[in-house]
């Protein structure tokens, strides 16, 4: 993963994310069958959404993030929560390293496709306490929305930023294979947890949103930050004037469980 994908979008992170559902981390738990005093594993933590989130349900957790403003972030808002069980690690997910049938749950929340996945998945089958999952999470974007209102965005932004959708300083990688086929190659079965939900933006937040995105960050946009803003509120509100567009997102969770025990 290119280390200046989120270049300059902390603030807009923290603030303009929508949080995963709690009703999605509960059932992720009970699937998953927590037990209270397990350890979880939190690659690609971000600011620490998914590992913050749980950490009252485990004994301990360790959180991976390579980005400094992410990590910084992150611990800061562990010390406002007076979250004491977590542990920040400044690294890359392919640089981590554990022993065998240390983790209890290991999460990658929306990030899984940054990252050398065949590798990271033969790997982390090792480092599971046997009967115990991966979880990967995700959602609906800009990008895969599919209300009228969406395609709107994408217009602006490709003519801001060109067709190709960018990321950091390059262009999103486009996937050879899903998920799932990556899992089933590294011989876990899965199962898969959806969950719907009403998000409505106003337009200042649904820029925010954008700002703290790998496409229309600030770094990304750069000069032409102040014309994409422009561009972007001129559409929206020639299409519907109230400045309020509601969103059908898809949250998921793909649990996966190593189908053996390979030592």
């Amino acid at each position: 993963m290119a280390r200046d994908l989120f270049q300059g979008t902390v603030p807009y992170y923290v603030r303009y994310r929508v949080p995963y559902p709690e009703e999605l981390l509960t059932r992720i738990r009970d699937r998953a069958a927590i037990s209270g005093d397990g350890c979880l594993l939190d690659l690609g933590s971000g600011t620490g959404e998914i590992a913050l989130r749980l950490a009252p349900h485990f004994r301990a957790v360790t959180a991976v993030e390579p980005d400094e403003a992410m990590r910084t972030a992150g611990i800061q808002k562990m010390q406002d929560q007076q979250i004491r069980n977590v542990e920040w690690l400044p690294q890359m997910a392919e640089e981590f390293t554990a022993g065998d049938d240390t983790f209890e749950l290991v999460s990658i929340g929306a990030a899984f496709h940054w990252m050398d996945r065949p590798r990271l998945a033969r790997r982390i089958r090792e480092w599971l306490v046997p009967g115990q999952p991966l979880v990967i999470l995700g959602y609906t974007s800009i990008w895969s929305g599919t209300a009228e209102w969406l395609r709107l965005v994408r217009e602006v932004l490709q003519r801001c930023l060109g067709e190709k959708r960018r990321a950091g300083s390059g262009n999103y990688p486009e996937l050879a294979q899903p998920h799932e086929q990556v899992l089933l190659e590294a011989d876990f079965q899965f199962e898969e947890i959806k969950y719907q939900h009403a998000q409505e933006w106003t337009l200042a937040d649904l820029i925010g949103n954008l700002n703290s995105t790998s496409f229309a960050s600030p770094a990304v946009l750069g000069e032409k930050r102040q014309a994409f803003e422009a561009d972007l509120r001129q559409t929206l509100l020639a299409y519907d004037s109230s400045g309020s567009y509601t969103e059908e997102m898809t949250f998921y969770a793909l649990l996966a469980w190593p189908c053996r025990t390979y030592r």
